[in-house]
């Protein structure tokens, strides 16, 4: 009679970096609260001298340039919501297939896909 030898195959434990990949990911996607609407009495508070005293200049000195040089780009550019899209649907994506590294106890991938998630997501404001 062959007896073999039970193999047992402890899990590894999901490294840290995963949770930590998963917990910067929902700070990043969360919506940002609403500022708090001023009470009906500090409305009225603000809306009483809404224009400069008659004797002071509130306009800017002829001599002076207001507006930026036309060589200057004063706006973000456009593409710029579009690339934090594509960085955080990238990093979602990093940390779901560490995730997955994780439940098939592959923890060097699921570490190398964490890293990346985590690098992502440094530059994503």
């Amino acid at each position: 009679m062959f007896v073999s030898p039970a193999i047992t195959s402890a899990a590894a434990p999901c490294p840290p970096e995963v949770t930590e990949a998963r917990t910067v990911l929902t700070a990043k996607t969360a919506p940002a609260p609403k500022a708090a609407q001023p009470s009906k009495s500090q409305a009225g508070a603000r809306g009483q001298d809404t224009q400069a005293p008659r004797g002071q200049d509130t306009q800017a000195p002829r001599g002076q340039d207001t507006q930026a040089p036309r060589g200057q780009d004063t706006q973000a550019p456009r593409n710029v919501a579009k690339g934090r899209a594509n960085a955080l649907a990238n990093a979602r994506r990093l940390v779901n297939e560490a995730e997955t590294a994780c439940r098939d106890a592959d923890a060097q991938r699921a570490l190398a896909n964490a890293h990346a998630a985590l690098e992502l997501l440094k530059y994503v404001r």
